[in-house]
């Protein structure tokens, strides 16, 4: 840690040949015993300056080096390490690496020994040293670059078993997502008999829904990144039976170990929506990255806008449907946890707004309503109450019993916050 701009190998070259310097003026001064230093660079020191001076004085020594205390001749290998890690990385499309390197815990423990015996305060560790040599072999080699943070593949070497293998990081892309029919989870639904393993009561598939959303995109996105695994983040959720229209619902799909990371996505949509056969469709993708998925979950839902199909438990009038859309327009909505979802959700009461609802009557018991709220407001216990759960609710302020027979997201907006605070400032 010593000097700028040079080598490790440069700085033992430089410290060599100051100890056999001074050693080599001490012996003319007639102090035979810096012969023994002499010797030592010859031999573990591997000086050929060394043995010269040791010829031309005329002293035989034992020719045969002894292996390095620490790395036993290992650091002999980097070139080969090198050469192991860039025919592995060969498989991969990849614009940035690290490498990273374990050492046994005897050579850790041998290297404290000799920094606490000779008090080395400024040395590198043997570790930061592998992991840099190889780098630059690797970086001269392929031409890609180092990344500290968040590199493309992460080079995992064991030098002192010459072992090379590769951490694949995840590529990520966005984009939105229509769900054009009913019956269709949204991502991989799983047996909760046989968690998976296959059953009687799964048919032995180990899933209670044999297709989802994630699975009709993630099938086609892994296959032509040549991945191993998807897994779909997406910004809110429909339920089974909910439908998504509109300019659809934003996701990143993550593809965990992928060998290439750069494709025609337009192509990609268009495979994608031919192999789901009309069941979703994908819009708009773009590559992404972790921070995006990141942000997509931190954001939320600023508003959605719904379609629902409501039967009532009498007659309806005009009238009705009014004071429905007076009443619950513009108003903030209390919600304890429904009780159809309170066996994965935390049992707590959200405060959701409706910022618009209109509607219209279909049938004499039956009528349509586009309300456009807030994210993640429970629409269907909006509208039968969930036995007092939710309030205000449809059923509520009509006195009738309600419930949805037929619900759909017509649009997802996101990030925007500005309509709740108006809300609020109005309150």
């Amino acid at each position: 840690m010593l000097g700028y701009g040079l080598s490790n190998r440069e700085r033992g070259h430089t410290i060599k040949s100051l100890l056999i310097f001074a050693a080599h003026r001490l012996i003319k001064e007639g102090k035979n015993d810096e012969i023994h230093t002499l010797e030592i660079l010859a031999s573990n020191g591997l000086s050929q300056m060394a043995r010269d001076i040791l010829d031309r004085i005329g002293v035989s020594f034992e020719k045969e080096t002894s292996e390095c205390y620490l790395c036993g001749g290992t650091f002999n290998g980097l070139d080969k390490l090198a050469e192991q890690s860039v025919e592995k990385l060969s498989e991969y499309d990849y614009a940035s690496f690290l490498v990273g390197i374990q050492t046994p815990p005897e050579i850790e423990n041998r290297e404290d020994e000799l920094r606490a015996k000779y008090h080395l305060s400024w040395g590198e560790s043997i570790r930061n040293e592998f992991s840099r040599e190889i780098g630059k072999r690797i970086q001269e080699t392929t031409g890609k670059t180092v990344d500290l943070k968040r590199p493309d593949i992460l080079v995992t070497i064991v030098p002192f078993a010459e072992d090379t293998s590769l951490t694949v990081n995840s590529t990520y892309v966005s984009g939105r997502y229509r769900k054009l029919v009913r019956g269709i989870p949204q991502s991989r639904w799983y047996c909760s008999a046989c968690q998976g393993r296959g059953c009687e009561n799964c048919g032995g598939t180990g899933k209670l829904y044999q297709e989802s959303v994630e699975e009709l995109m993630g099938k086609t996105l892994v296959e032509a990144y040549g991945g191993t695994n998807f897994v779909l983040h997406a910004a809110g959720r429909e339920d089974v039976d909910v439908r998504t229209f509109g300019d659809g619902r934003p996701f990143v799909m993550e593809i965990e170990h992928p060998k290439k990371r750069h494709l025609n996505l337009e192509e990609l949509a268009r495979a994608t929506n031919k192999a789901a056969s009309g069941k979703i469709e994908v819009l708009n993708l773009r590559e992404s990255s972790r921070e995006e998925t990141r942000k997509l979950k931190e954001s939320g839902q600023s508003s959605k806008t719904y379609q629902a199909l409501v039967e009532f438990g009498e007659e309806i009038n005009d009238d009705q449907l009014e004071k429905l859309e007076a009443e619950l327009g513009g108003r903030e909505i209390e919600q304890l946890t429904p009780t159809r979802v309170s066996h994965r959700r935390a049992n707590l009461i959200r405060k959701k707004y409706i910022y618009e609802l209109k509607s219209r009557r279909v049938q004499t018991n039956h009528a349509e309503l586009v309300l456009r709220c807030q994210g993640g407001l429970y629409v269907k216990e909006l509208i039968s109450g969930d036995g007092g759960r939710t309030k205000p609710s449809v059923s509520d302020v009509l006195g009738i019993p309600a419930k949805c027979v037929q619900l759909d997201v017509m649009n997802v907006a996101m990030g925007d916050t500005s309509e709740v605070e108006r809300i609020q400032k109005k309150k």
